[in-house]
């Protein structure tokens, strides 16, 4: 049973997540032609996110193979209820090949939680190595905002 919810629970955020993409791409001709997301956008665009959240990525360096890191889970396990329990993790899943974790974490600042997650017992023994991503508002929704033009 708990399978079949978690399964359920991977097939609500991709169908989540697919929504949300399938609403930025459609707002994109809103926006203009002329505005590249591969360049980052001057202030004044409208399109500024400010970061209210950060995926962070969790994946075994070649260190961590399950030998050296089964001894470790029960702490690795505790630190990351402690700092769910502080109000820094919001939720935290298993990537499904195993080789790593992803934590949603309710920090703005990318080295805090690098700093945090290094402190963990992967994290100490050159086990596992975070990517962070800032996460903020789809800025493109602002359009829906503008008055309609009279």
């Amino acid at each position: 049973m708990s399978r079949v919810l978690d399964e359920l629970a991977v097939k609500a955020t991709r169908l989540t997540m697919l929504t949300c993409f399938g609403v930025v791409v459609a707002l994109l001709p809103a926006i203009g032609p002329a505005t590249s997301f591969a360049q980052s956008a001057p202030p004044s665009s409208g399109l500024d996110v400010p970061t209210t959240k950060l995926l962070a990525i969790g994946t075994f360096t070649a260190k961590g193979s399950p030998d050296q890191w089964k001894p470790l889970l029960p702490a690795e396990v505790r630190d990351t209820v402690r700092l769910y329990l502080a109000g820094k993790i919001d939720q935290w899943y298993l990537k499904q090949d195993q080789s790593g974790v992803v934590f949603m974490m309710n920090v703005t600042d990318p080295k805090e939680a690098l700093e945090l997650l290094g402190k963990f017992p992967f994290g100490q023994a050159g086990m596992m190595e975070f990517q962070i991503i800032p996460l903020g508002p789809i800025a493109p929704l602002r359009v829906l905002l503008a008055e309609p033009a009279k």
